[in-house]
């Protein structure tokens, strides 16, 4: 295993990810309704959202394809540059189609999850710090818990005001482009043969993109923007009033991460993931359904509360099951796909709860994560993690 100056370096990668996390939980709760308050129809609202995350999936599959690992620290630091950019013209620029623009540019208004482009980097050098198997889950709980916590605070910093919520986000952005110049450089700078990687590696990146893709597409439809946005036209909720909501949601899912290292070592990350996301998906079906504010309210803590536990168990098994060598790769390019599918939905889903039929996209997507859930099972059940260890 090369190394990279390890120890510093994962606390430079929890900061940049806590530090992201309080952006995107600024702007998973109010891109989509700033931008139709600000002049834009919901359905040009939601095409926006989908050109971001198509843009997101386009520059990671190019880039992970053809670099690896050593190229982290460069990518990271040009990722880094363009959210500062983004979040600096949608804040300052006053036409709504720039302020679109500018969105794109930096991937705002994604979940606060964060499958972006950082994702595909920061994840295999996070896999580079523990081997243990136990160890490594633990890890990958704790920058996942730390993002989400982050998330909570940039939730409920909209009810000191919007202007107040986008400078600190500027400030976080312009830090994370500093704090990557620190991350220790590789030297063994290789571009990624696609001839060099594994077969199997190929098969299961073939397998886990198609698998995500189908997730992403019903994530696609219930964006936590979009969530907001339902509830700001069924109950005629403020800023401030989601604020409150969506702090409540990220501190309920940084918790419930915090308990997938331990749910892992019972019943094993395969089961961790699909076990937990179906009754999560049951419970996102019913939020639209049921007659109350408190009953939808309800149904969404208790969908957070089991929702989010597959993001750190798929972050650490699928670094798990492949070679060292592979990771960028396999990361890089079914992160592609997932953003890619998760694209194609949103614009859909903006339009339909404009015309108050917002319970469709949550019956749709929940579905359909259902489905997902049950061909992951069925595909990765025997396949264990370690399978790719490390090379020593």
């Amino acid at each position: 295993m090369t190394d990279f100056g390890i120890v510093d370096q994962k606390y430079l990668l929890f900061l940049t990810r806590t530090l992201r996390g309080f952006i995107y939980g600024v702007f998973s709760v109010i891109t989509i309704l700033y931008l139709i308050r600000g002049g834009l129809s919901p359905l040009e609202s939601g095409v926006t959202v989908t050109g971001s995350i198509l843009l997101g999936s386009f520059l990671t599959f190019l880039i992970t394809s053809r670099y690896g690992l050593g190229y982290s620290k460069l990518f990271l630091v040009l990722f880094s540059i363009l959210l500062l950019i983004g979040i600096s013209g949608f804040y300052l620029l006053q036409n709504p189609v720039l302020k679109a623009l500018f969105s794109i540019i930096g991937s705002l208004g994604v979940n606060p999850s964060d499958n972006t482009l950082f994702s595909a980097f920061e994840q295999p050098l996070i896999a580079h710090i523990k081997v243990g198997q136990s160890s490594k889950n633990k890890l990958f709980a704790l920058y996942t818990f730390g993002g989400y916590i982050a998330a909570s605070v940039g939730a409920v910093s909209l009810n000191l005001g919007l202007n107040m919520s986008f400078e600190v986000s500027m400030i976080f952005a312009g830090i994370i482009v500093v704090t990557y110049f620190f991350i220790p450089s590789n030297k063994e700078k290789r571009r990624v043969i696609v001839s060099s990687v594994s077969k199997k590696s190929k098969i299961i990146a073939r397998d886990v993109s198609a698998l995500f893709s189908v997730d992403a597409v019903a994530g696609g439809f219930v964006l936590q923007g979009l969530i907001a946005y339902w509830f700001s036209l069924r109950y005629n909720f403020n800023f401030s009033q989601l604020g409150y909501i969506f702090t409540v949601v990220d501190v309920i899912t940084a918790i419930s991460v915090l308990l997938t290292p331990f749910i892992a070592s019972k019943i094993g990350l395969v089961n961790t993931m699909v076990f937990t996301h179906i009754p999560s998906n049951i419970f996102l079906i019913l939020i639209p359904l049921v007659p109350t504010l408190s009953l939808s309210l309800l149904f969404l803590f208790l969908r957070q509360t089991l929702s989010q536990m597959d993001v750190p168990t798929r972050q650490s098994y699928l670094n798990s099951i492949v070679d060292e060598d592979d990771r960028s790769y396999v990361v890089g390019v079914s992160n592609a796909f997932r953003s890619a599918a998760n694209g194609s939905s949103p614009y859909i889903s903006s339009y339909l709860i404009s015309v108050a039929a917002g319970s469709l996209s949550f019956v749709a997507g929940g579905l359909i994560k259902i489905g997902y859930d049950v061909a992951l099972y069925k595909r990765f059940k025997s396949v264990k993690e370690n399978y790719g260890a490390e090379k020593k």
